[in-house]
């Protein structure tokens, strides 16, 4: 009537009630259970085996098919700001990061890693063309590289494509920043490295430059005040001094004068601190220095990035096995579940063996 398979199933399946209406029998149990998954794993090995060397070969032409990709990676140090300013802070927060510690106005590695991804750095390098060594030393705009169509190409979903290209990270150890592009060619990801490192440089010396500009606009209108102001004080001790002579009889005269030359002093001195102020600024609104320290710089690579063709292939055998493990399971419960049924649950599952392949039916009958 059925097949001797699905009988010896049946047995299996009754064996544990009978045994737990007469007695317990943990021991027989746990023997009958393993020798169970032992004889559904050996009815269906070569099942397994087959979807395993199958997943294994899927995994293999995946890595061996894959498209070879180049990084070119450069590592820096930022700089900190002199004189402690505060200025870049305000540059700073339009990232979203709050800038803290004892060096006031010094980007940090972690500014530098949303700086390396933000819009104002990006698009301007979306824009752009590069060499492309392997098309014949043909320029090629990099969004064109980047697989972005015609119809869609637009400085937002070019700031995006670059971003996929992209990787920077912060070395807490060293207290600097890794960048990494990877892309399918190795002069563009060369180009791309030396661009972003120049954007970066660039955009902090424009940046503390338009600050410079406005500390030291602020500083002028300042000391202008300040001039003024030790102007009308040295005025009123000038002119105490011609209309009293002679104060060394008078304790009101001297007091007076006194107070008169303290509050010329104390103008003096607030006049000096922003005139130095001010000139500090006019150096750095005109200085050109490099805000960031290269340690390694964007080089042209010349091996490939692993394709992990091994990972790849024992992950797609793992795959195939299990999924022929989960065919086992579900054909033997479905073959036990065949015997109880009602007659409508016999005409679904013969409905379902007339559909299932071949070389699975007759695992089933």
């Amino acid at each position: 009537m059925y097949p001797a398979s699905v009988e010896c199933s049946t047995r299996i399946l009754e064996g544990p009630m009978t045994e737990q209406s007469n007695g317990p029998a943990p021991a027989e149990d746990a023997g009958l259970s393993l020798l169970a998954l032992a004889s559904i794993l050996l009815r269906w090995r070569l099942t397994i085996i087959t979807l395993g060397l199958f997943g294994a070969a899927v995994g293999l032409l995946t890595g061996l098919l894959s498209t070879r990709v180049y990084s070119s990676t450069a590592t820096f140090i930022p700089q900190e700001s002199e004189g402690g300013s505060s200025g870049l802070a305000v540059a700073a927060s339009q990232f979203g990061v709050r800038l803290t510690g004892s060096s006031g106005g010094a980007w940090g590695p972690p500014v530098y890693v949303e700086l390396l991804r933000s819009r104002s750095l990006l698009e301007p390098i979306a824009r752009e063309s590069v060499l492309v060594a392997k098309a014949g030393m043909r320029r090629v705009s990099i969004v064109e590289l980047l697989g972005v169509p015609a119809r869609e190409r637009s400085a937002e979903i070019g700031v995006d494509a670059l971003r996929t290209v992209i990787t920077a990270t912060e070395l807490k150890a060293l207290g600097a920043v890794k960048l990494s592009v990877t892309t399918r060619w190795p002069s563009v990801s060369f180009a791309l490295a030396e661009r972003l490192v120049k954007g970066v440089n660039q955009f902090n010396l424009e940046t503390r430059k338009s600050q410079a500009t406005a500390e030291r606009q602020f500083v002028d209108v300042q000391a202008t005040a300040a001039e003024q102001d030790l102007r009308a004080a040295e005025d009123r001790l000038q002119s105490f001094l011609q209309r009293n002579r002679d104060i060394s009889g008078s304790p009101e005269l001297a007091f007076e004068r006194d107070r008169l030359q303290r509050d010329v002093g104390l103008r003096q001195q607030v006049y000096t601190s922003l005139v130095q102020s001010r000139e500090e600024a006019k150096i750095r609104e005109v200085r050109d220095l490099p805000v960031i320290t290269i340690i390694e710089n964007p080089s042209l690579p010349t091996v490939g990035e692993p394709r992990r063709t091994a990972l790849k292939t024992v992950l797609g055998a793992l795959a195939g096995g299990i999924v022929g493990i989960l065919i086992a399971f579900v054909a033997y419960g479905m073959a036990g579940a065949r015997l109880a049924a009602s007659e409508e649950a016999r005409e679904f599952f013969e409905l379902v063996e007339a559909a299932t392949p071949r070389f699975l039916r007759r695992r089933w009958r």
